[in-house]
């Protein structure tokens, strides 16, 4: 069964169309790039995968059931999962406070606390549960909004931007971490992403968006062979040279 399907899906705002007829399906365990200039749909994409916005026309299937017209609370209790490009933590509470909170239901408080700290230790963030979330960098604000999308356990996780902003270092730190979650959870992981040369350590199929269309469907070798794809993302980059 398929993890996802997208089924010419649209979307507007005022006068601008944003999406344009995408359609792709997405298998369990897959790993899903999806890349594309400023603009070209990618967060808009997610937003309607999520639940976050409604599309116009079109349909989204997870694991077979039509989701279409589930609300984000509907959808995450299906197995969709996400992570926002901005973070949006509780900044006055603690990392330990703010997995707890999405662990709240059917819990009782000590069971939640230790379902929390196992979390946090398995996105590498234990040290700081204690912490509030606006005193946490950039890169640990971002596996501790891994780490909330994680409490849900998720079959399917939706991750846009999730190296940007981030040094070297902490963005292998990073792909070495989804790669452990895929392996142990079984996560079919869907990313939005401009760090090509991080994503390509992920997945071996990618999906580029340009001005809301679906340009390309493939291997991410065979993106640097594709004409529309040179023209309208990669210009004089080469995808070997990073990102």
């Amino acid at each position: 069964m398929r993890a996802l399907e997208v089924i010419g899906v649209e979307k507007s705002f005022g006068g601008n169309k944003v999406l344009k007829g995408i359609s792709f399906g997405v298998e369990e365990g897959e790993t899903v790039g999806i890349v594309g200039p400023n603009g070209s749909g990618k967060t808009t994409l997610l937003n309607v995968i999520g639940g976050v916005i409604r599309q116009d026309r079109g349909r989204v299937l997870a694991f077979g059931k039509d989701i279409s017209s589930r609300r984000p609370s509907e959808r995450a209790r299906l197995g969709i999962g996400r992570t926002f490009q901005i973070t949006r933590l509780f900044s006055n509470l603690t990392a330990l406070e703010n997995v707890m909170i999405a662990l709240h239901y059917g819990s009782s408080l000590p069971a939640t606390k230790e379902k929390a700290l196992e979390i946090l230790e398995e996105v590498g963030l234990s040290h700081k549960a204690k912490d509030r979330a606006s005193s946490l960098s950039l890169a640990q604000r971002k596996r501790l909004e891994l780490a909330r999308a994680l409490a849900l356990q998720p079959r399917v996780l939706l991750l846009d931007e999730v190296f940007a902003g981030l040094n070297p270092v902490s963005i292998k730190e990073i792909v070495d971490l989804l790669k452990r979650l895929r392996e142990e959870r079984r996560i079919t992981l869907i990313l939005a992403e401009h760090v090509l040369k991080a994503l390509f350590q992920l997945t071996e199929r990618v999906l580029v968006l340009s001005e809301g269309r679906l340009i390309f469907d493939g291997r991410p070798e065979d993106m640097a062979q594709n004409e529309e794809v040179i023209k309208a993302y990669l210009g004089e980059r080469y995808v070997g040279k990073g990102s």
